[in-house]
């Protein structure tokens, strides 16, 4: 593997320590009590370290087409969560996405609904990258023609051009390979820029929240989430 490629994919497989020990402070914080959002911020821990480990797994097995796909997904987490910065009452945002609503039938603070497109123009107002990475990554996730660009090989002399199929795709040039590794760190220290938020947000805080923290059915939510800690 190429030396800058094995770099930032080593870097994503040791991020585990720093998903739960991020996640442990978030959850000790305000003398331990549970808000809805941190569930909300739990299940996208869990949700991240699983596509960490998913996609170097796949770069490592010359996978790009499914790395590209969860480099989406990791974009996606990062965007769902940062959600919650975005709306007046976000332990409502984190109860609806309990119940099954999708986000993008809630509407943010100014009463615009936060359609993956909104929340990427938002989100990109920030990090001038994101729409080229969801609209890159995007036609990964539905047939499209990235997938066919990945079987087609260049054309000889006389035109005639070659289908490469197989599980790897070991034509893709090393600089695209480098380029989606590190779009993929990218959006995982942008997630972590908002966990990190809310968690700095429960301890200054905590005293002027208006929403309770977790109880009845959602204490089974509590003793897994303890475990998680261990």
């Amino acid at each position: 593997m190429n030396p800058e490629l094995e770099r930032h994919i080593a870097h994503i497989e040791g991020l585990t320590d720093l998903h739960l020990s991020m996640l442990k402070d978030t959850l000790l914080a305000d003398s331990g009590k549970m808000y809805l959002l941190d569930i909300l911020a739990a299940a996208t821990v869990k949700r991240s370290m699983s596509l960490c480990s998913g996609f170097s797994s796949l770069v490592r097995a010359q996978n790009y087409v499914c790395a590209a796909s969860l480099l989406r997904l990791q974009l996606d987490s990062c965007l769902r969560f940062f959600s919650a910065f975005i709306v007046d009452k976000p332990h409502q945002l984190a109860h609806e996405v309990l119940q099954g609503k999708p986000i993008n039938k809630m509407k943010d603070k100014s009463g615009k609904l936060m359609t993956d497109r909104y929340l990427v123009e938002t989100l990109g107002k920030k990090y001038v990258w994101v729409p080229r990475v969801y609209k890159a990554t995007s036609g990964f996730i539905h047939l499209s023609d990235k997938h066919i660009y990945t079987v087609l090989t260049p054309s000889d002399e006389n035109g005639h051009v070659s289908l490469n199929v197989g599980a790897k795709d070991d034509e893709i040039p090393v600089e695209l390979w480098i380029e989606l590794a590190a779009g993929f760190l990218a959006s995982t220290d942008a997630l972590f820029e908002y966990l990190g938020g809310w968690k700095h947000t429960k301890t200054i805080f905590a005293n002027d929240a208006k929403e309770t923290h977790v109880s009845g059915s959602t204490r089974r939510a509590q003793s897994l989430l303890r475990r998680m800690e261990q």
